[in-house]
């Protein structure tokens, strides 16, 4: 009655006060209301930072690869080894689920996945039990957008950039959306040219050196890549009633890639008829195609969050390469691969009380590996098997977990404890030949992966934080292949059929102060570290190899901001670290540790000079980092980018530029019980771009559906 009577009043004395005065231009009407928001570029929760691409304008340009390496703490080396926060082991996952992909190929598909097709990347560096205990430094996940709106909803986005080459990209996104129905479809297509510029010292210790000989030989290589690849999405959701959604969707991706270069070896003071010089033309032909399928079912039991959610996934993965080397000899190899994965999970979430929460699920997922290499040699007129490299390699592996977890709350105090069972069992095996004999191998570990995360409320919203969990990686399928790739005469890739996997126990302590900073001090010990090994076979021929060393510590301090606002128009966000690694290395080595202090920092700024016009720029400094046998000098990039919003804001044009100062050149250096090496590699970071996005949106937002993600899968998968 009260809110009648005021609602009366207010008619009444509206007019003569002036605030409802009658327009002079008849008829005019509302048609629609603009409300401008602004996403945070950066932000941050307990145990995750959180970094939006549509907010940045660098960020959301290029391809996925390009993002990740200019993330602060991130660090990707070009043989896929993926370094977070001055850790190697972190996992990568598209949309909640892992990429299945390790090594190279994991690269090629980071770069052929176009950022603008990316809503957000999620560094989580402690994951719960309902994860896979893959992943000792914790978790990268790339979250593709999803449009959140009833009715039809249309995204187009094209850019280019130039550097020495030039590459461009374009997709675009639809989205239909009723009340029961949500029809959603992705397209991206890239086109990509790059080099990779290779130099390599190698010195062979004293009591090493061929005799009569300095020991002293240096490589250099110039090697131009070709990519295209053809990306997409599809899916529906169907809304059967209010508590149950069932899913469907697939997505793949199509890429084909083409090599071209060659590798100078040069060993002074060595005769040409001993090898003194070497140039050996290398080049390939890759084509690729991966296809995923996922069922999902949610169901809601209550308005207090108890949910149910299943799924089911079939992947398969296809490859074909071929590869010619002419140097001593010709040689051209022959090779092809296939993966089936099928794997099912279901997870429950019941709370049991306000204070109470139940977390419970099961997983199983089962991969078949086919790999075939054939390389012949030419000798006279005709090409002749070469047995010693030809190889047919298969591999399975099948992986059961279960997990329970706990969450409650108190007065004060946050808890969450949960306890992760895996089990694994692989079996792999390499037929033989009339020159070597079959031979095959078997592992059958389980371990339980506990975790815990306690948060202590303190004054005026800060708290502190105590995080515990164990993790796990296992050696991906690449690196259990036995498959000898050759660079050149005296560079060889090969897997290693013996390695274990490597466990770890992170730990962390933190103080939250509100949405402002968060500062921690973090720790992990790993035993049985998987590392890239590089192993002397003699005459200067080198493999390089996957081992475990003994064991690593890192230890050190971490700092992570919100956006800051400096002024009205300038907000800054800061992630900075000082992480102390020590590798232990085997007995043989004639230096036993490799240690070293490494500082990471990371800035970004943010600009709004108006309603329309916007700014920014990044950079970041990763310093001098220890990783097994290896030191990687420092890294620093600076990325810059102007943005202006047109056609009454559906629309935005970006220029944009990366990498500015060339700085980003990927330089380390090994030390192995015969030999120094210092390598070099740069490749095409440094571009300046153009791009232009225009977006169609019909319909009122809506909240978005408790879809969840696909059954996981590792990314350890590599032919």
């Amino acid at each position: 009655m009260s809110r009648n009577l005021f609602i009366i009043v207010l008619l009444i004395i509206t007019p003569f006060c002036g605030w409802g005065q009658v327009d002079t231009i008849a008829d005019q009407k509302l048609q629609e209301v603009v409300i401008m928001a602004k996403l945070p570029t950066v932000e941050m929760k307990p145990g995750k930072m959180t970094y939006r691409l549509d907010a940045s304008i660098t960020q959301s340009q290029g391809n996925v690869y390009d993002v990740l390496t200019s993330l602060p703490g991130v660090v990707i080396q070009n043989d896929g080894t993926i370094f977070l926060n001055g850790q190697n082991g972190a996992n990568i996952l598209m949309d909640g689920k892992p990429t299945y992909l390790s090594g190279q190929d994991l690269v090629n598909l980071l770069k052929s996945t176009p950022a603008s097709i990316t809503d957000k990347i999620d560094l989580i560096t402690y994951p719960s039990a309902r994860y896979d205990a893959s992943g000792n430094s914790g978790i990268i996940d790339i979250r593709t957008k999803k449009i959140l709106r009833r009715g039809m909803n249309l995204s187009v986005n094209g850019s280019y950039d130039q550097g020495k080459y030039g590459e461009g990209f374009a997709s675009t996104t639809l989205n239909l959306r009723t009340n029961k129905f949500n029809f959603y479809l992705s397209y991206s297509y890239s086109r990509k040219n790059d080099y990779d510029d290779l130099y390599v010292e190698r010195s062979y210790l004293e009591g090493w050196r061929p005799e009569g000989e300095t020991g002293q030989m240096t490589q250099s290589s110039y090697r131009t890549w070709k990519n295209k690849s053809n990306y997409y999405r599809f899916g529906i959701d169907y809304q059967m009633s209010e508590k149950t959604t069932i899913g469907l969707s697939t997505d793949g991706n199509l890429a084909g890639s083409k090599v071209e270069g060659d590798m100078n070896s040069s060993i002074p003071k060595r005769s040409p008829q001993t090898g003194g010089l070497l140039r050996t033309l290398n080049d390939q032909n890759r084509s690729q195609d991966n296809f995923t399928a996922v069922l999902s079912l949610t169901h809601t039991f209550n308005s207090d969050g108890g949910v149910l959610d299943a799924s089911m996934d079939y992947l398969r993965y296809r490859y074909e390469e071929d590869q010619y080397l002419n140097s001593q000899d010709t040689l051209f190899g022959d090779m092809d691969g296939g993966i089936h994965l099928y794997s099912g999970q279901a997870n429950l979430v019941w709370p049991f009380s306000k204070s109470f929460t139940f977390h419970a699920g099961a997983k199983t997922s089962f991969v078949s590996i086919d790999n075939n290499a054939d390389y012949n040699r030419l000798q006279g007129d005709s090409w002749q098997p070469d047995h010693d490299l030809s190889c047919d390699f298969q591999y399975d592996e099948n992986i059961n977990a279960g997990y329970v977890q706990l969450d409650a709350k108190f007065s004060s105090i946050s808890l969450e404890a949960g306890l992760r069972l895996e089990n694994t069992r692989i079996e792999g095996e390499q037929s033989g030949n009339a020159y070597q004999r079959d031979s095959s191998f078997t592992n059958h570990y389980t371990h339980l992966f506990p975790t815990l995360s306690v948060q202590y409320a303190l004054r005026n919203g800060n708290s502190l934080s105590l995080t515990y969990g164990k993790r796990i990686v296992r050696p991906n399928y690449r690196d259990l292949n036995p498959f000898v790739y050759i660079h050149d005469e005296y560079t060889y890739d090969k897997g290693n059929t013996l390695l274990r996997p490597e466990l770890s126990d992170n730990l962390e302590l933190a103080y939250i102060h509100g949405d402002l900073f968060r500062v921690g001090l973090a720790f992990n010990y790993t035993k049985d570290v998987i590392i890239k090994s590089y192993l002397d076979q003699g005459n200067y021929v080198v493999y390089v190899s996957p081992e475990n060393l003994s064991s690593r510590v890192s230890v050190g301090p971490r700092l992570s901001t919100s956006q800051l606002p400096l002024t009205s128009f300038w907000n800054v966000n800061v992630s900075a670290s000082l992480i102390y690694n020590r590798y232990r290395l085997p007995e043989n080595y004639q230096v036993k540790v490799n240690k070293r202090w490494t500082p990471n920092i990371g800035i970004s700024n943010q600009f709004s000079f108006a309603r329309t016009w916007s700014a920014e720029l990044i950079g970041f400094y990763n310093g001098k980092m220890a990783a097994g046998q290896a030191a990687i000098y420092p890294l620093w990039q600076i990325n810059a980018g102007i943005q202006k919003k047109i056609w009454k804001g559906r629309g935005t044009i970006q220029l944009f530029a990366r990498d500015i100062f060339h700085s980003n050149v990927s330089r380390m250096s090994v030390m192995t019980p015969t030999q120094h090496a210092f390598i070099k590699e740069r490749m095409n970071r440094t571009v300046v771009g153009i791009s232009l996005t225009y977006r169609i949106n019909r319909g009122l937002e809506v909240k978005e559906s408790r879809r969840k993600h696909s059954v996981d899968e590792s990314k350890r998968i590599n032919l």
